[in-house]
């Protein structure tokens, strides 16, 4: 029993001797001297100067994390920023919509539109509902019955939504005729070169390089695709199939033809681009004859037309002894009706022009 207590005394002595030892540390790390007043103002100006150096710099990386961000969302069009918002809040409508949409995705790869199916269903919308909106807005600026305008909002919504369906065509459609157009001045060049001694891929790689506009855009693509691993012929093939043009798929079936079974690809090219030159001449000059036609009847509906229209209403409305149109009908008619007239001409106008 003794040697159990002193053992317990023991072991009391030493935890004693440890918790001492361990509360007189930070002491000793202190100055032994005490600091005077003086020195202890430096100190906590010392201290305050640390802290305000610590919160500069944690401000300065926010702000250059906010510019950052900033930068990004410029960068991003403002077009891609709606369509996410609105996939964001409408995903579900948004998804089962563009299920029902078919032929879309391969009108945006036409168009070289980089957006998701879904994300460009989103923009549709969104295109639709502000039309919609500001169409609806109009009815009301111009004191047209509440019905009348939310028909009018309505019809804004169906013209913006469906605008946005086909301007992926419209987009392919120029793209072709840029294409086209250029055409044959990038069989020159491609022939120059290769009379020169210069390789097709180099050839390639060199009216991707050169200002030609889309079709540099799409070589540019081409080339991708070959470092990528695709062959020169798939390239070729997917390019073709992505213009849907006579003129392309005629250059892209003769530059393979001339690879499997040989021959002057150079002459080839040259021929084929003064072919290209002569067939627009013939065009251009039959545009000429249309738009002499086409310019007489433009100038009568946007012109002479409104003019002997309001003669007829002042004629009839003093015949009458009032007005045989109201405010509204006018509106709309020289608002809409003519407008949509002279659209309709310039359209006519537009599909006609030579490519």
């Amino acid at each position: 029993m003794p040697r159990i207590l002193d053992g317990f005394v023991r072991f009391l002595e030493r935890l004693g001797g440890k918790t001492i030892e361990i509360a007189e540390t930070p002491i000793r790390k202190l100055p032994s001297k005490e600091l005077t007043i003086k020195e202890r103002l430096e100190l906590l100006k010392k201290m305050r100067e640390e802290i305000e150096k610590e919160k500069e710099k944690e401000e300065e990386e926010l702000i250059e994390e906010s510019v950052e961000w900033r930068e990004k969302e410029i960068k991003e069009p403002f077009s891609q920023r709606l369509a996410k918002g609105v996939l964001k809040y409408f995903r579900g409508p948004v998804e089962s919509l563009s299920g029902s949409i078919r032929g879309l995705e391969e009108d945006l790869y036409r168009a070289n539109i980089m957006m998701s199916k879904e994300l460009y269903v989103a923009l549709m919308l969104a295109v639709g509902l502000i039309s919609g909106v500001f169409a609806f807005l109009f009815g009301i600026i111009i004191e047209m019955p509440i019905d009348m305008s939310l028909l009018i909002g309505v019809a804004g919504f169906l013209l913006g939504f469906m605008y946005m369906r086909f301007y992926p065509k419209s987009v392919w459609r120029r793209r072709v005729e840029e294409v086209e157009r250029a055409l044959p001045y990038v069989l020159r060049h491609m022939a120059s070169l290769l009379n020169a001694g210069i390789g097709l891929a180099e050839t390639m790689v060199s009216v991707a390089k050169s200002d030609y506009g889309v079709i540099s855009e799409e070589f540019r693509m081409m080339v991708q695709e070959m470092h990528k691993g695709s062959s020169f012929e798939d390239a070729l093939a997917s390019f073709e199939e992505k213009m849907k043009s006579d003129m392309v798929s005629r250059v892209v079936k003769q530059i393979l033809r001339a690879l499997k079974f040989g021959g002057n690809l150079a002459d080839i090219l040259y021929k084929m681009a003064d072919e290209f030159s002569f067939e627009y001449r013939i065009k251009l000059m039959d545009y000429v004859q249309k738009i002499n036609g086409i310019s007489f009847v433009y100038m009568f509906m946007t012109v002479v037309m409104p003019t002997l229209l309001i003669v007829v209403i002042i004629a009839g409305s003093i015949f009458a002894k009032r007005l045989i149109i109201d405010m509204a009908g006018l509106a709309i008619l020289f608002l809409f009706g003519f407008p949509a007239l002279s659209l309709i001409i310039i359209v006519m106008i537009k599909r006609a022009e030579p490519r």
